[in-house]
């Protein structure tokens, strides 16, 4: 950040000046339940500090560790992991329940008689901070990371404390305006379960005894197949091609990788017909499902089928399928990685209905998705406008 003209009464100094403490966390044998809760990597993973992803530690007394406990205001970051995810930051803040700060995620306090925490955390999300990031970072085969010592170099900007407080007051209005669409966006999906259990009941127990019928009797499935790496010739095509990972919306425009003509000739990739339904094998991306908007192809962790429309609607299929995913994974085998395979793929068994109520659930779903398009692209618009009200904060434009 050279060459930057700042408001008068606004510095600029490093994290190491403007912090009391930044550094890893305890190193303590974790488990999944029992003795205080601790942090991992995954517990900032949405941006904030989930507590269902909490580790714990297996103590009953804090000891020695008393002094890792997270502080109202303390910074999390995460400076060891893929290399989009690095600098990757959530605030401890309104948490009524003592953390032990974990390894592999750095603790950052601030010196709030300098720089006030909440400021700090905005100015870390922004693009004038992270941009200092890759000149600090250290890339290995699977992951990436960054050094204490070269963090405490990187800067950040700092305006007076009164003017902290306003960007602070402005930016969480904002934000929580953003928050409140967010949950109006959630509560469409709970609409949407809450028809279909009352259109035709819950989909394991079944307690208006509608017939059932094993996915193999619906449609003819499949599984996708990867062609050679070690071949260029079948990559950087115009064919896409999905990997279970890209199985997050009910429906799917695009793939992050192509294939070309050729891999489909030459190896156990084929081409989906449009329209089918697409469910994830493995692991965690189990029962992960899309419909494809476009003729596309898969990996062989996908499964795939082009239902019968005169037996099921497939939107109904895709529903039926999310609202019993729990019971459905409970299938799964496999010790360390638990998979489906495709012949359990076929025996699952769905709700079947008449055909005539699954076209009224699944234009119901049309409506809903029409509404949840236009909030969807109304929040796009509101983070934008997020983005840039930090951008101008941060710049001396709101407030000097």
């Amino acid at each position: 950040m050279k060459n930057i003209e700042l408001p008068k009464d606004w510095k600029m100094d490093t994290l190491d000046n403007a912090t009391s403490i930044i550094r890893n966390g305890a190193n303590i044998k974790q488990g999944e339940d029992g003795g205080y809760p601790i942090t991992r990597i995954e517990t900032i993973s949405n941006s904030f500090i989930d507590i269902n992803k909490f580790g714990y530690a297996g103590i009953e007394e804090l000891g020695k560790y008393k002094d890792y406990l997270l502080q109202q205001g303390d910074i999390l970051m995460s400076h060891i992991n893929s290399e989009k995810h690095l600098g990757k930051v959530a605030i401890y803040e309104n948490c009524n329940i003592e953390i032990i700060h974990g390894m592999n995620l750095l603790c950052i306090r601030f010196n709030n008689e300098i720089i006030l925490s909440k400021y700090a955390y905005y100015f870390l999300n922004t693009k004038r901070f992270k941009i200092q990031l890759p000149r600090i970072t250290k890339k290995s085969v699977n992951q990436a990371s960054f050094s204490i010592n070269d963090l405490k170099n990187l800067k950040i900007i700092i305006p007076p404390l009164e003017i902290q407080k306003k960007i602070i007051n402005v930016l969480e209005k904002s934000e929580k305006a953003l928050e409140k669409r967010m949950e109006s966006i959630k509560l469409l999906d709970e609409l949407v379960k809450s028809r279909f259990i009352e259109m035709f009941g819950d989909p394991i127990r079944n307690p208006m005894n509608l017939l059932k019928a094993e996915l193999g009797k619906v449609g003819e499935w499949k599984t996708g197949g990867t062609p050679s790496r070690s071949n260029n010739e079948y990559y950087n095509g115009n064919i896409p091609w999905l990997s279970s990972g890209e199985l997050n919306n009910m429906y799917c425009f695009k793939s992050v990788e192509m294939i070309t003509e050729l891999a489909i000739k030459e190896s156990s990739a084929k081409i989906i017909e449009k329209g089918s339904l697409l469910l994830g094998m493995y692991d965690t991306a189990a029962l992960k499902s899309t419909i494809n908007m476009i003729e596309c192809s898969c990996n062989q962790a996908i499964a795939y089928s082009k239902l019968d429309e005169k037996l099921v609607n497939t939107i109904y299929v895709y529903y039926c399928i999310q609202i019993g995913k729990d019971f459905y994974k409970s299938q799964q085998r496999g010790v360390r990685q638990k998979n489906l395979n495709l012949s359990m793929i076929k025996g699952l068994e769905i709700l079947m209905p008449d055909l005539k109520r699954q076209n009224q659930f699944a234009d119901f779903i049309n409506q809903v998705d029409k509404l949840k398009f236009e909030m969807q692209k109304s929040l796009e618009e509101m983070e934008n406008n997020f983005n840039s009200l930090m951008q101008r904060a941060f710049k001396g434009e709101l407030f000097n």
